[in-house]
């Protein structure tokens, strides 16, 4: 597919614009949709038949090399697709990690505001009266 043919008669009358079509039925249709009549006269069409043929062949083949996949799982998939964002969040605030990060965020946020609080005390400029005395 892709092969760009120049628009001319074969020897046996067909035009290119009739190979094209043929490549189009190949590759969408399969190979065994192809007008036999044509495939017997047209070389470069019978090796687009036989390419196809021997993709369709391996990639059949590979279906064999793949586990299948456990009854219910489509419909669990569905399933979680469909659920709403608030079912989403409640499961996630009930899940322990989500608290132990929340703890853990908030002594961070204490310690920061505590360091601020002692910095600004120890930075306080000393008031001009207590100079004086």
């Amino acid at each position: 597919m892709g092969r760009h043919r120049e628009r001319r008669r074969t020897e046996t009358g067909v035009t290119n614009e009739t190979c094209n079509e043929i490549e189009r039925i190949v590759w969408t249709d399969g190979p065994d949709a192809a007008p036999q009549a044509h495939i017997s006269e047209c070389a470069s069409c019978r090796e687009e038949v036989r390419r196809a043929g021997d993709l369709t062949a391996a990639l059949s083949g590979m279906r064999l090399r793949f586990a299948t996949p456990p009854d219910g799982l489509e419909a669990s998939l569905l399933a979680a697709a469909n659920r709403t964002r608030i079912d989403r969040a409640r499961d996630v605030v009930s899940h322990p990690r989500f608290w132990r990060g929340a703890a853990v965020g908030a002594a961070a946020a204490a310690t920061a505001v505590a360091g601020i609080i002692v910095a600004r005390r120890r930075l306080r400029p000393v008031a001009e009266s207590q100079l004086v005395a």
